[in-house]
């Protein structure tokens, strides 16, 4: 009776009594728990016959306490209802589909397991366990046994860490509620196998209090509120939970250097070398694994980078081709009026013609080469603006800037109302590699802003210069200055960001000038600006630089 720390059959059988109401309490609980029904139903089901086959147990040995004598099968029976109990517990865990999702995860986490159970029982063993059982006190085959009832518990404790690695939020329910009971379980039956196979009592406590715990954390795991499956939630980010499985993995490497120092019997030290391999194999297994997980993870961020990075190339096509039919729709508008009017010219001349045709007279030359000249102005400007919008299909060359400012000026002119005056100033030669489309696009946004920022009219002058030697190999600057408003110095920093804008709500898209930028530094050019509030701004422009070998 020392083993529970009583004196007197009467105080003994009232303890194991109290220990199979406890048991009974627990069970009935959890068959209730079960009745709720849900996915849990089928696992408080088994742990209800679990514990079911635990107070049968308790109960058999209030006879061995009264002073009966258990025959010999009433002893089978009572092993029978053990090995039941502890398989009806793994089902009970394996029931409530714990496990991880995916394969791979499955394998890490059971390696963790593994890893956590091997190394305390390498601790226990080295400790105290190993010297004792490999006496000859008793049939080898009865301390098997009895050492199985000791490894069944800490699988269990293993398996139920496996299961809490996957969501740590579930140790603060049932879940961590079993994997207490299973602890002291281990622990209890440890210090009965010491005590049985070293004939006298290793650790002085008394083990009483400590195995009625057990089915109190068995009650605490039945009234818990919090579910045992999956969590609806995301699971939560604990990593000091995830150092779990290699705490023991740390104390087991300390105990077998200390081992190594003192020196162990032969017996002994065979056992402990099998430990410490299956240690070392499941952590290199393991440490294999991480290697894989890192590889997998550092592959899939370099495919999520190339897919981000197309992505972005893509908004910005789009975000060019949108700023781009912006600009064909405002050099639309301002085509459309001057076609207007170069149609009003052909018409009048027209019907002078008629009108001499009527009379049986000639038509007059100038007439007809006034209609000629309105005609090659309007299919020029209609022509320069299908080329604006054709500049995916035009592929880089060598340009002149001079001759593409003068050869865009009527273009420009489109968008200028009366009061605003556009003139050009550089001469000699400034090539550079690119595209009228690209020039084109350009000068629409800038000019237009240029207009927008002069309500009360005013000059824009587009002014284009040849690299100095200084400068070195760099493409022709053309700069685009206006007697405007100016922009605000606090707003300055923002001037290139996408959406941003000054203008009323529905007139700027805030696309213009980003666009400008983005397809500057895509073709190798660059853009800057120097503003004053009140006295203008200036746009410089580097075009991109055109190799002699282009």
């Amino acid at each position: 009776m020392g083993q529970f720390g009583l004196s007197g059959n009467a105080r003994t059988v009232l303890f194991q009594t109290c220990l199979v109401v406890l048991s009974i309490l627990a069970l009935t609980l959890s068959a209730l728990r079960a009745r709720r029904g849900g996915h849990e139903a089928l696992g408080w089901r088994l742990l209800s016959l679990s514990l079911l086959s635990n107070t049968l147990i308790q109960a058999v040995r209030i006879l061995s306490f009264t002073g009966h004598p258990l025959p010999k099968v009433m002893q089978n029976v009572s092993i029978l209802l053990q090995v039941v109990g502890s398989l009806l517990l793994f089902w009970t865990l394996l029931s409530w589909h714990l496990s991880p999702k995916t394969r791979f995860d499955r394998i890490r986490h059971g390696l963790d397991g593994l890893l956590f159970a091997i190394a305390v029982f390498f601790i226990l063993w080295g400790l105290v366990l190993g010297p004792v059982f490999l006496g000859d006190r008793f049939p080898i085959a009865d301390r098997f046994i009895w050492l199985t009832t000791f490894l069944v518990y800490d699988l269990l404790l293993g398996l139920a860490v496996f299961f809490g690695l996957t969501d740590p939020s579930r140790f603060r329910g049932p879940l961590g509620w079993l994997a207490v009971a299973f602890l002291l379980a281990a622990l209890h039956n440890f210090k009965w196998l010491l005590d049985v196979l070293s004939g006298n009592p290793v650790f002085h406590f008394p083990a009483g209090p400590f195995i009625f715990l057990i089915p109190l954390v068995y009650l605490g795991a039945v009234l818990s509120p919090a579910p045992v499956g999956p969590a609806t939630r995301p699971p939560d980010q604990a990593p000091a939970v995830h150092i779990l499985p290699y705490v023991p993995v740390l104390g087991a490497t300390v105990l077998g250097i200390w081992l190594l120092v003192t020196g162990t019997g032969p017996g002994h030290r065979l056992v402990l070398v099998w430990l410490a391999l299956g240690l070392v194999l499941v952590l290199l297994i393991r440490q294999y694994l991480a290697l894989k997980d890192f590889l997998t993870l550092s592959q899939q961020l370099e495919s999520r980078v190339a897919e981000r990075t197309r992505a972005l190339e893509q908004a910005q096509a789009l975000l060019l081709r949108t700023e781009r039919m912006n600009s064909l729709a405002t050099l639309g508008a301002g085509l459309a009026h001057d076609m207007n009017n170069m149609l009003s010219a052909i018409q009048s001349r027209a019907e002078l013609v008629i009108m001499d045709l009527d009379e049986g007279k000639l038509p007059n030359r100038k007439d007809m080469l006034r209609v000629q000249e309105a005609t090659q102005l309007a299919a020029a400007l209609s022509g320069r603006l299908m080329a604006l919008g054709r500049q995916d299909s035009e592929p880089p060359r060598l340009l002149d800037l001079g001759e593409e400012l003068r050869a865009i000026q009527p273009l420009l002119q489109v968008l200028l109302p009366r009061g605003l005056t556009l003139r050009l100033d550089g001469s000699g030669p400034m090539p550079f590699h690119g595209t009228r489309g690209m020039l084109e696009q350009i000068l629409v946004n800038l000019v237009g802003n240029a207009r927008d920022a002069m309500p009360s009219g005013g000059v824009i002058m587009l002014r284009g210069r040849a690299p100095s030697p200084e400068e070195g190999p760099v493409g022709p600057l053309l700069e685009i200055e206006d007697t405007g408003t100016g922009i605000p110095e606090e707003l300055q920093a923002q001037v290139f960001k996408p959406f941003f804008t000054t203008k009323a709500p529905g007139i700027g898209t805030g696309l213009g000038l980003a666009s400008v930028k983005s397809l500057l530094e895509k073709a190798g050019g660059s853009i800057r600006f120097v503003s004053r509030a009140g006295r203008g701004t200036t746009f410089q422009v580097r075009l991109p630089y055109a190799a002699e070998d282009t």
